[in-house]
């Protein structure tokens, strides 16, 4: 009889553990302080930090439009540059509603049509703004911007921009990425407090969504940012022009604020998800290993720019055949496996993407 009375016990022990929300997980931990912090101290921040600078970025392209000097050329790469990194510290973000409206596509296909490009521009297609919102996302945005102006030496970029359509199609770019910063603003004003008051278990929880994110961009880094331009991942052969800023010579810059933005998410808040993970647990054993695994990463990211007062390009370090770019990819995929199956594990996360899925 015991015996019956104890598994029944247990029984309802573990269903009612399994209907609990995320806010109930813990009574002393408020996850639903996590989700706010998250939105209120990080994401709030950085999103506005990247519809400022897309506004910025088409103030550069009409300045220079308007006076083709290598001046305004320089000032235009230079807030490409800032923008590109703006974006890469929101990347972590594509969740939830923000995910499901696919505006996060729009903003950098970092392997752009050249040809396409090319031939769009030679030809007598009308541009305009309609037109270019239907055309792939790889001759538009981000990546786009940065062939016109990155791909040529100066004076052939200035040349080049004596075309009239040259000039109306970078000044359309920069009008369309106006419009979809402000799309995805509206996104995200829409679905802040609904992702803050979501107190859903499994893959549709809050928290679920953030780790689960986490490990996207950092299977993306790590294979499509790195691993296989790089010869370490699907095959031993370098091509550095699959490198994210092949053209700027920005990937490493672009591959340290991916982990920035990580970190971020995972320590900034007094209510982060590794303090989470650190209550659940009642051990700082997982915090320390990912303490240590960032700090080996930062090494690498350092030690590939050099010691020169000139970095040294994630391109360049690739073609000399530097260690540092494999010690970089081992130590973000020992990073994944901390947060794939170590952060997981203890949050009783779900996965839902893995490395094969082409995403």
């Amino acid at each position: 009889m015991k015996k019956i009375i104890y598994f029944t016990l247990l029984t309802l022990l573990v269903l009612s553990c399994s209907n609990e929300d995320e806010t109930s997980d813990n009574k002393n931990f408020d996850v639903q302080k996590l989700r706010s912090e998250f939105i209120n101290e990080i994401e709030t921040s950085l999103t506005n930090n990247f519809i400022n600078s897309t506004t910025a970025l088409n103030e550069s392209i009409l300045l220079f439009l308007n006076d083709l000097t290598e001046g305004n050329l320089l000032e235009l790469q230079k807030q490409w540059e800032s923008t590109a990194l703006a974006f890469s510290s929101i990347e972590v973000m594509d969740i939830g509603a923000i995910r499901t409206s696919l505006i996060m596509t729009s903003f950098y296909s970092w392997e752009a049509d050249e040809t396409s490009i090319n031939s769009y521009i030679a030809s007598g297609d009308p541009i305009t703004a309609s037109v270019i919102n239907s055309r792939p996302t790889n001759t538009r945005g981000l990546g786009a911007i940065e062939f016109l102006i990155f791909e040529k030496p100066t004076n052939e970029t200035l040349s080049d921009f004596s075309d009239e359509r040259r000039k109306t199609y970078l000044k359309t770019l920069g009008e369309n990425l106006i419009e979809k910063s402000q799309i995805l603003n509206t996104t995200w004003t829409g679905y802040r407090e609904e992702f803050i008051s979501n107190n859903q278990t499994g893959i549709n929880g809050g928290v679920n969504m953030l780790v689960n994110q986490l490990n996207v961009l950092l299977e993306n880094v790590k294979r499509f940012k790195l691993g296989e331009p790089a010869g370490l991942e699907n095959s031993a052969i370098k091509d550095v022009s699959a490198l994210q800023a092949e053209k700027s010579k920005q990937s490493l810059l672009f591959i340290e604020e991916n982990i920035n933005s990580i970190k971020k998410i995972l320590f900034q808040t007094d209510n982060s998800i590794v303090n989470y993970a650190k209550y659940i647990a009642d051990s700082s054993e997982l915090e320390i290993k990912l303490i240590n695994q960032f700090t080996l990463i930062e090494g690498n990211i350092s030690a590939i720019k050099g010691d020169t007062t000139i970095e040294k390009s994630l391109e360049e370090a690739i073609n000399s055949n530097s260690p540092f770019v494999q010690d970089l990819y081992e130590n973000i995929q020992s990073l994944i496996v901390l947060i794939k199956v170590d952060l997981a594990s203890t949050l009783s996360i779900t996965i839902t993407f893995t490395d094969n899925d082409g995403d």
